[in-house]
């Protein structure tokens, strides 16, 4: 596996936990607009060196998460912005351009210094 992107978890806005209870977690840089960034898992920018696609890996953690669909804007608004969202799901197709789906169980709890890797085959 070649690694594409990493970073951690260096803030976790007040309502960003909720999302988990939807199988999902919303991700951005630390420049997010501050009525934005009380929904999201804020991470330091990193630099996004290649494409996520379909059957590589998200890694949080301890944990392993097959790819299973990237959506349009993933990779550029990963690249910009470090905002996406992941749906903990294993959809097939993208439900939103900036979603990607992986699949398996969705953690209760994230905690700061979790670490979030994007990796290719």
């Amino acid at each position: 596996m070649t690694m594409l992107y990493r970073t951690q978890v260096t803030h976790i806005g007040e309502y960003a936990a909720d999302a988990l209870n939807d199988n999902m977690m919303i991700l951005f840089n630390d420049n997010a607009p501050a009525d934005v960034a009380d929904y999201c898992f804020i991470h330091p920018a990193a630099d996004l060196t290649g494409e996520i696609k379909t059957g590589g890996q998200f890694v949080l953690g301890a944990s392993r998460y097959p790819i299973t669909a990237v959506g349009d804007v993933v990779n550029q608004n990963l690249a910009e912005l470090g905002h996406i969202t992941i749906r903990f799901d294993g959809g097939a197709e993208a439900e939103y351009p900036g979603t990607v789906h992986v699949a398996g169980q969705c953690p209760e709890a994230l905690v700061l210094g979790t670490e979030l890797i994007f990796q290719t085959e």
